[in-house]
């Protein structure tokens, strides 16, 4: 890294620094590895969300590690499933019986020796998975029927911040895992039956990415940005509260504590168009870089979670703290 010039400015302790980064460079040889998966997102000059250009890189790692597997191990049958953690989680009820016969279901037995009919998505593990893979637990209540579940796999956690209660990332977290009505629910028999749906946190992930979702669609097809700020710590810790029954036991509590190292943010009040800019903690530095394009310059932490019209936090990169 170039020795950076003398100090341009104080800020409280904290000395702000310019960096010389070195002559910009297009990533062309990321370019031609990226339309390897066939998939307009790899389209060079093309504007995409940040959160799906994401998945679409994670999920593009992860299934050329499935494929290095399989030829590693070409008898195993299990290898052949593809289907890798999603980059979101479902904004929509599946429409799908409750206790209805899986091949993928158990019968698990939880706390207070209540048992719930329960199914996991099948996936295979990466090193990709290792680091980012969650699994959240969505439980769905129907009164007179065994509760059912199902596991399912992430890698971003989305968070919905639209209602005015929503100002920090708690709040987010705990409006997610809120038991909510779901209306409308038929049976096979064309019976309409009240349902409910709570999701907690299954298991949780080296790297906890957590997407503010910002771009909302509308029904008459359009979509806006939400402009608002959203309070979110350098120190976060998961609580309880926000874990499955059955594995609040079992998580140490450095398993649940994470620790800010990058922010992605969205500049402009458009959901069609606008810029991305990075904060990044830099070991070397032991203190936060700013990117934006081909400019690098050092900022206090302060800096990062202080809230501005500018420019709004996207994505949220947390690390559990035991892994620092």
């Amino acid at each position: 890294m170039p020795v950076p010039p003398k100090p341009r400015q104080a800020l409280g302790d904290k000395i702000v620094r310019d960096i010389r980064p070195g002559a910009a460079f297009e990533p062309t040889y990321i370019y031609r590895l990226l339309t390897v998966n066939k998939s307009s997102l790899s389209e060079k000059g093309r504007q995409e969300d940040a959160e799906e250009y994401l998945g679409f890189i994670l999920n593009g790692l992860h299934e050329e590690m499935l494929n290095l597997k399989k030829l590693l191990s070409p008898n195993n049958e299990k290898l052949s499933i593809s289907n890798g953690p999603r980059s979101h989680l479902l904004d929509e009820y599946e429409q799908e019986e409750p206790g209805e016969g899986s091949e993928d279901e158990w019968e698990q037995v939880g706390p207070r020796n209540k048992t719930s009919v329960t199914r996991q998505a099948d996936f295979v593990q990466t090193p990709i998975t290792g680091i980012f893979g969650g699994h959240i637990r969505s439980v769905v209540y129907q009164q007179s029927s065994k509760e059912s579940a199902t596991l399912q796999p992430f890698f971003t956690l989305q968070l919905d911040i639209q209602s005015d209660k929503i100002r920090t990332v708690q709040d987010a977290l705990e409006s997610l895992v809120a038991r909510e009505s779901v209306q409308g629910y038929t049976t096979k028999t064309k019976q309409e039956v009240e349902i409910s749906r709570r999701v907690t946190l299954e298991k949780l992930p080296p790297v906890l990415v957590l997407h503010l979702k910002r771009f909302v669609y509308e029904k008459t097809g359009g979509c806006q940005k939400l402009i608002k700020n959203i309070e979110y710590p350098v120190d976060l810790e998961i609580s309880k509260e926000l874990l499955s029954p059955g594995v609040k036991n079992k998580n140490f509590k450095c398993h649940r504590t994470y620790r800010l190292f990058a922010v992605v943010y969205h500049h402009g009040n458009s959901a069609t168009g606008g810029h991305y800019t990075t904060d990044v903690f830099q070991i070397g530095l032991n203190g936060w870089l700013r990117i934006d394009d081909q400019t690098v310059k050092v900022v206090s932490q302060y800096q990062v979670v202080k809230p501005t019209a500018e420019r709004t936090a996207y994505l949220l990169y947390y690390r559990r703290v035991d892994l620092l």
